[in-house]
This record gives C-alpha cells, sequence and structure tokens, in this order.
C-alpha cells in the first residue's frame, strides 16, 4: 500500500511563515532546510542488496524510481508522487532473481544471477517504454579468497553510469575491468589494473571513482572514463599517515552529483563535484544546521568529533538516523534526523529536494522541509531545555530495590544540552550492578515518537532475545549478547521522550524498568497509568548468562545453573528465589540432585556439592569434567580429562558422601566430544569413536562393548527398562540389552543424531541436526512418524520430555512444541523470547527450560 500525508496545513504554514518573514516590520530572516517530511512510501520486500555484490535493489532518477522484488519483477514509480507507472515483468529464462537495478540517461539496467554463480544476465530496457534495449552475459567476481598478498576489489562489481557500464570481472588481482555501452550493451573498452593494490569504487552520474592503496604508495583517489576506462585526474591522499602491510580499512562513498567522502584508516576526506577537496575532516566535523544542501552523501549516526578531533561517523547516540550532506560553499557536514532509527536505515538516492531511503521493510520518500532554523539539528529541532536530566529520571529510592546506596554519576554529553542525557548508577560495592540511561530522544511530538519507539522495537525484536516477563505496549525489555556476556536492556516511550536503560544484571534491568516507565508517564502524562505485563501463567527466572545446563526438579524445587556460575534453588511453582551460590566458573554440563545434595561441576575445573536445601558446599575436589554428570546409588559418573583440551579422556566414579574417586574407565584412542553417561547397576558409556561400552557399578571393569556407528561416530545413548538405545551420528540406531549388550533390532533415521534420544511410552524419540524429530517403535525400530521446524540456528540443541501423551521438543526455529506423542500432530507451541538450550523438563503443572538468553522458563503443561 503507497502512502501519502497530507499537505494543506504544511503549505498554509509555509504561506504564514512567508507573509511574516515579508512583512515590512519584521527583520529579514532566510528559509533554511530543517527537517525531512515523508512525501511517499512503498513496501519493498527485498532489503537493500546482496552484499555479496553490493549491487542496489533500488534506482533512483529524476524521472523514476525503480524497485526490484523477490518475483523477479521491477516495480517503475513516480519519484516525487510514488505512483506505479508500470511492471517490468520477470525474465522467463534464465530464472534467475534480480540482482541489482540502475537508471541512468534514460535506461533502466537490470541484473539477474544467483551469488555463487559468476555468469550474470544484463538487460538494458527503455526507462520510458520498458522495452528492451539489449540483453547480454557478463562475468561479475564472485567472492572467492584471494592469494595470501594479493591486492583485493572490495567494491560494487557493476557501476552504472551516463556514460557507460564498469564491470568488475575478478574479486582479486589480475582485475579485469569490461566497459559497455548504456544504450547497446556492447563492450567498448577493456582494462586491467596495476597489481598490488587494494580497491574501492564508486559511481557518480557520469563517471567512476576509484579509491587505491598500492604496495609501496600512499593512498590514492582517482576517476575513471566508465566509456573508455581511461584514467582521469588523480588525487594522493598525503595527510594518511603509512599503514600497516596489507593496507588500511578502506570506505567510499559518492552521490549523483559527484560529492566523495572516501575513509582510509582512521582519516575521512570529502571532494565537490570538480575532484578540489571541499574540507578537511576536522573542519567537516563542525556539523551545522544546513543552510545550503548538496544531496545526502550517506544515512547513519549523527557525525561528531571523536577525542582526538577525528570524524567519528558511529557515535551511536542520540536514536535516530540522519541524513548527512555536504555544504558545498564550506565544505562543512551538514545532518538532519528521520524518524526511523539508525541501524536500520540506508540511503538509495537522492534528487533535488527528494531523498530516497530503505528501512522498516519499506522504501520511503522524504522532501526536505524548509523553515526558521529551531536550534540544533542534532536535537531534531526541539529546544535543547525539552531534554530532561538522565540522573532525574530514577531515584534513590528506586535504586533500594536492587541496594541502599546507588550514586548517580551524570554522563559528559553534547555541550549543547544544558542537562545530561545519559547517566551511570554505581553500586555502593564492587559486587554490585552498574545501571546506566541514556535518554535516547525527544520528538516535536508523541506521535512522532511513538512512530520511532516502535521501528526501534521492531529492530530489536529482530535482532535480540526478547524478556516475555516484561512484555508491554510501550517498553521492550530484551537482552544482549556482548563480549563480557550477556546484558540486560529497556527501550521505554513515554509522550516525546524514548529512554534506553542496560545493565549487566538482567535481573536489575527487570525490577527497574517499571519504576522507569511509571516515573517517566508521571513526567510526561499525568494520570496516565502504564498497564500489567502480558503473561500466561508459569513464571521467567532472569540469570545474567546462557543456560546451557537442564534444570533439575526435585521436592518442589527448580534447580538450574546458568553460565555465570551461578546455581539457583527456585521454587517450582513461583519461580522464587530459595538460594543462589556461585561456583566460581562457568556451568555448561548438566547437574544432578540426589540424596538431598546439589552436585555440579564448572569449567575452570572444579566439582562440587552443594546443600540441596541450603546451597551451602558439603565438599569441593579439583577436577576438570568434560560431560554431563550422572548419579546412581551414591555415586556420581563423569567424563573427565587431565588438561582442560586434552585428547584423553576417562570415565570416573566418585562417591558421592565424599567427593573421593572410586575407579576409572579409559576407552581406546582421543575422545574429543564425550557423550553422557547413564548410571544405573551397569554403567553405559558412549564415546566419539562408534563404541558403546558397558561397565560394572562397582569395579568399572568392562563387560561388554557395542559399535553402533562409524570410526568418528558420536554415540548417544537412553535407557528403558533391560534394554539401551544407541543412536550414532550417522543416523543407526540400535535397541541393545542392557546386561549382554545383545542386538534387538538395529534400524536408520536420514538425518544426522547429534542429541541424546528420550526412550518413553513405546517409542524412542531422537532429534537430528537439521530439526527434525524422529519417532520409532520401541519393540521394533519401525518408523512411526517425523516432525521437522524450518530455521538455521548455530548451536541449535534437541532435546525431549514426555508427559500424559505429550512429547514437549525443541525446534531449530526456536520454539518449545508440544506434540501428540501417538502421532507428532502439534498440540501446542510455546513463544520463548530466545532459543532453548536446555532438554524440556516435565515436572507436576510445569514444563521447565532453560534459554539462551538466561532465563529459565515455566510453562503450563
Amino acid at each position: 500500500m503507497l502512502t501519502v500525508p497530507g499537505r494543506p496545513a504544511v503549505a498554509i504554514l509555509l504561506v504564514a511563515v512567508l507573509a511574516v518573514c515579508s512583512s515590512a516590520d519584521a527583520p529579514r530572516l532566510s528559509l533554511v532546510p530543517v527537517e525531512w517530511r515523508v512525501a511517499w512510501s512503498a513496501p519493498a520486500d527485498t532489503g537493500t542488496g546482496e552484499p555479496l555484490f553490493e549491487t542496489p535493489r533500488y534506482a533512483v532518477s529524476d524521472r523514476a524510481v525503480a524497485m526490484a522484488t523477490r518475483q523477479g519483477t521491477v516495480r517503475i514509480h513516480d519519484p516525487r508522487t510514488g505512483e506505479l507507472r508500470r511492471t517490468v515483468p520477470s525474465d522467463p529464462a534464465p530464472a534467475a532473481p534480480v540482482t541489482g537495478v540502475w537508471i541512468a540517461a534514460g535506461t533502466l539496467v537490470v541484473s539477474r544471477g544467483t551469488p555463487d554463480v559468476a555468469a550474470h544476465a544484463l538487460t538494458g530496457l527503455d526507462l520510458a517504454t520498458g522495452t528492451t534495449l539489449w540483453r547480454r552475459t557478463i562475468t561479475v567476481s564472485t567472492h572467492r579468497p584471494p592469494a595470501i598478498g594479493a591486492g583485493v576489489y572490495r567494491g560494487p562489481r557493476i557501476m552504472v553510469t551516463e556514460r557507460g557500464i564498469v564491470v568488475f570481472e575478478r574479486p582479486a588481482e589480475p582485475f579485469d575491468l569490461q566497459a559497455l555501452d548504456l544504450r547497446t550493451g556492447a563492450t567498448t573498452a577493456r582494462a586491467t589494473y596495476p597489481r598490488g593494490c587494494h580497491l574501492r569504487g564508486a559511481a557518480t552520474a557520469r563517471s567512476v571513482t576509484l579509491l587505491s592503496f598500492c604496495a609501496g604508495d600512499q593512498a590514492r583517489l582517482a576517476s575513471m572514463d566508465p566509456r573508455t576506462l581511461r584514467p582521469g585526474r588523480a588525487r594522493l591522499l598525503s595527510s594518511l599517515a603509512s599503514p600497516p602491510a596489507g593496507g588500511p580499512p578502506m570506505t567510499l562513498t559518492a552521490n549523483a552529483d559527484g560529492f566523495v567522502h572516501a575513509s582510509v584508516g582512521e582519516e575521512d576526506f570529502f571532494y565537490g563535484p570538480d575532484g578540489r577537496p571541499a574540507s578537511t575532516a576536522s573542519e567537516a566535523v563542525r556539523v551545522t544546521e544546513p543552510t545550503r544542501w548538496s544531496p545526502p552523501l550517506f544515512a547513519g549516526y549523527y557525525p561528531v568529533a571523536a577525542g582526538d578531533g577525528a570524524l567519528s561517523l558511529d557515535s551511536g547516540w542520540p536514536l535516530p538516523a540522519y541524513l548527512t550532506s555536504l555544504d558545498p560553499a564550506t565544505g562543512r557536514l551538514a545532518a538532519l534526523p528521520l524518524d526511523l532509527p539508525a541501524p536500520s536505515v540506508s540511503l538509495v538516492g537522492a534528487i533535488r529536494d527528494l531523498a530516497f531511503v530503505y528501512g522498516d521493510g519499506r522504501l520511503t520518500a522524504y522532501r526536505l522541509g524548509y523553515g526558521l532554523s529551531r536550534g540544533s539539528a542534532r536535537f531534531g529541532g526541539v529546544p535543547a531545555s525539552a531534554w530532561p536530566d538522565a540522573c532525574a529520571l530514577l531515584t534513590g529510592r528506586d535504586l533500594s530495590v536492587l541496594a541502599d546506596g546507588y550514586r548517580a554519576e551524570p554522563g559528559q554529553d553534547d555541550p549543547a544540552l544544558p542537562n545530561p542525557a545519559s547517566c551511570d548508577w554505581i553500586p555502593p560495592t564492587d559486587d554490585g550492578a552498574v545501571v546506566s540511561l541514556s535518554v535516547e530522544w525527544v520528538s516535536p511530538s508523541s506521535a512522532a515518537a511513538r512512530k520511532l519507539f516502535t521501528a526501534e522495537a521492531g529492530a530489536v525484536k529482530a535482532a535480540n532475545d526478547v524478556d516475555l516477563a516484561t512484555r508491554r505496549p510501550d517498553f521492550l525489555s530484551y537482552t544482549v549478547a556482548g563480549t563480557n556476556g550477556l546484558h540486560g536492556a529497556t527501550i521505554v516511550n513515554a509522550g516525546p521522550v524514548i529512554v534506553r536503560l542496560t545493565s549487566t544484571s538482567r535481573q536489575a534491568v527487570r525490577l527497574l524498568s517499571p519504576l522507569l516507565l511509571d516515573n517517566l508517564l508521571a513526567r510526561y502524562q499525568p494520570g496516565a497509568r502504564a498497564p500489567g505485563p502480558v503473561r500466561e501463567r508459569g513464571w521467567i527466572h532472569a540469570t545474567d548468562a546462557a543456560v546451557h545446563a537442564e534444570p533439575v526438579v526435585a521436592g518442589g524445587v527448580v534447580y538450574a545453573a546458568s553460565g555465570d556460575g551461578t546455581v539457583s534453588a527456585l521454587d517450582a511453582a513461583t519461580g522464587g528465589v530459595r538460594w543462589t551460590f556461585r561456583t566460581g566458573g562457568p556451568v555448561r554440563f548438566d547437574h544432578v540432585v540426589m540424596d538431598g545434595t546439589v552436585f555440579v561441576a564448572n569449567t575452570s575445573g572444579r566439582l562440587m556439592a552443594l546443600d540441596a536445601a541450603t546451597g551451602r558446599p558439603r565438599w569441593s575436589r579439583r577436577l576438570h569434567v568434560a560431560g554431563d554428570l550422572a548419579g546412581a546409588a551414591g555415586r556420581l559418573y563423569v567424563w573427565t580429562r587431565s588438561r582442560p583440551w586434552s585428547p584423553d579422556a576417562e570415565v570416573v566414579a566418585i562417591d558421592a558422601a565424599s567427593g573421593k574417586r572410586a575407579w576409572a574407565f579409559r576407552p581406546e584412542g582421543h575422545v574429543l566430544n564425550p557423550s553422557p553417561v547413564l548410571a544405573g547397576d551397569v554403567v553405559h558409556v558412549g564415546s566419539d569413536n562408534g563404541m558403546v561400552y558397558a561397565l560394572a557399578a562397582d569395579s568399572g571393569a568392562p563387560k561388554w562393548r557395542f559399535r553402533a556407528g562409524g570410526a568418528r561416530d558420536r554415540t548417544f545413548l537412553a535407557r528403558a527398562g533391560g534394554v539401551v538405545y544407541a543412536a550414532s551420528a550417522d543416523g543407526e540406531v540400535h535397541a541393545l540389552e542392557a546386561d549382554s549388550g545383545k542386538a534387538r533390532w538395529s534400524s536408520e533415521i536420514a538425518g544426522s543424531v547429534g542429541f541424546r534420544p528420550v526412550a518413553a511410552g513405546g517409542a524412542v524419540y531422537l532429534g537430528s541436526r537439521d530439526g527434525t524429530t524422529y519417532a520409532l517403535n520401541a519393540a521394533s525400530g519401525t518408523r512411526l512418524w517425523s516432525f521437522r521446524t524450518e530455521g538455521e540456528r548455530a548451536g541449535y540443541r534437541w532435546g525431549a520430555a514426555v508427559a500424559s501423551g505429550l512429547l514437549y521438543t525443541t525446534g531449530v526455529d526456536g520454539t518449545l512444541h508440544a506434540l501428540d506423542a501417538a502421532t507428532g500432530t502439534v498440540r501446542r507451541s510455546f513463544r520463548t523470547g530466545a532459543p532453548v538450550e536446555t532438554s524440556p523438563v516435565v515436572a507436576g503443572a510445569f514444563v521447565y527450560v532453560g534459554s539462551s538468553n538466561g532465563d529459565v522458563q515455566a510453562f503450563p503443561a
């Protein structure tokens, strides 16, 4: 659907402003650009283009806007109104997707192909009539790794100008270039660029610009004739310090009018259409409210001066995207905000007073609005006095929900603001969590803030794990995976203000977010009450690291361990915390609860026994545990290594009361990926050499062994009664008598098994790495049904549990599914907010799982 906002109010306002400015008694004031207003908007389903080729999916000119679609067609719109003029049909042969569109000199150029094939079909069409002018096959460079030390080209593979088309045919030296005639598609020139160079390219309306760094030379900016491939003017970027071997990071941006931005290493350079330097970075960084306007060069965060005076184009604050232009007279950058968040916006092109932006799944045309200057462009024309003091949005009383004694530290923000836009709340003790608050934006109206908040919330949902325990329409809590682990964040909207709260403690964010929202509503919407969180029966407990260990439910308590080494005892019905204990290292393997004791191992080489009622340690010993714990009859069984990364592993039996070692068993060869141990009257062990071993529980002496898979296949085990079910990575499944190892049957599934089977209710359930669940008859091995989930996720972990005729299983789509155990039919699916990392555990009225964002969740069973 096309949307075009009404214009009468804008026109009346502009007439009034002009009348005031022309009054005999009024001072002479000139109108300047003050904002970008939406002219029209249309759905766009292909993103901004394939990064592999850097080819655009949208093209802009004074005469038309072209938009590629997933169906292989190209829509042609009027650039000023958005009206659909025609649709260029998809190519019947070959049936390949559109990989790029361009408009130049009345010609529409369309490329079709696939990312991993160098041959692409290039077609030229008359823009006015849609008539095909020419069609030919070209070779475009793919991103195959270049030879070590070779020069590399990283830029658009196809560049279209009014004077011709330039194609880079190879990604690494020798760089073969071909020039094509725009109206006939005929080859007009071929050339090879010198060796030993790293290149970036960009097209203007009439030329191609190349940014190069060649061995033993300085960075160079040069033009090239797109018809003859002859080099034009060149300029050394002489202020560049000697870069390291291999060349510095380089980027190159140009607009149709010929304005150029080159970035080499830490330095930025700006040039006008005549090739002359427009400014140095230190001059350009003095961003002003534009008095003159050139078509924007890029969209992103507001350009600011870094600490050393250099230009920073990725400051990360404030929230909106800015269209940044170069003042043609002064060389300074000029930027005005949009109504979309910076990370999700791309500038497609610009003409006269229109800029075309892709963001939030739409292509939007923004018209430059003129008026009287209203203040700093960085703050969207809102007076600086309207920005609240970030430290006043939370109080010491609010922070007391974490601990007494928190103190506020105002941030060092833009000096144009009278109040700090950010604030850190410092805990009274070193082990407390720092809480940070940032005023992301203050809009001219509540409606404008709501639009920006909605777009940012959508981007957050797509990129991060959402906290389902705090779902409200006016704030969104989520988890961010950083280099130092997980941290929590909430983005909040009240009235015209958008605020972001962050902390290394997700629990702190969860407790403070409603208080922050209440404070903002009291300030900007007096009398309004925040709606309660949307939740279903069950509970969610937030930890501060991913939960990899399967929860254990015993005696009405859920014992959970998180990746930061914290063991928590939670009330099984409410999720209330009974106790917590820090082990001193990450916990990744399943723990055991047995005889009133919690046994847990961390990756720092420590095995511990904790009192299940209080969490107090009973004993601790040094041991490099390499797999999930198993326990039975007063003993623990676990894979261990002499050193954390040793290829040699052994199964060790440990006395549960004292922590003393009872016996050990080492299989032949290296064991890099040990499988969990089955503990009982006979101890069964899987390995990664295709073998299953049965050991005497009292001595560890081998009783039998069975080859369940290939010499390098990992085997996974499950036991039901007197039968052990062994599945190997190659898809083989065997039913073995637990005492003798005799095979009752053998079967096979289509997928690669990578997880422990589940045997219950006369069936054996298995999970493959592609997200498929298989059910086999436990007596015969006959396949009963299969259920596949769609998606793609690194580190996917399948798990299952059976109760009351339902099989609860995790999918590669990050969802928990309840299936009919007999038929595989989906009965219900549960949103978890983040991918499930553990096998489900069913106990009483709930299903318990642990997630990648650190949540332990209880769903109604």
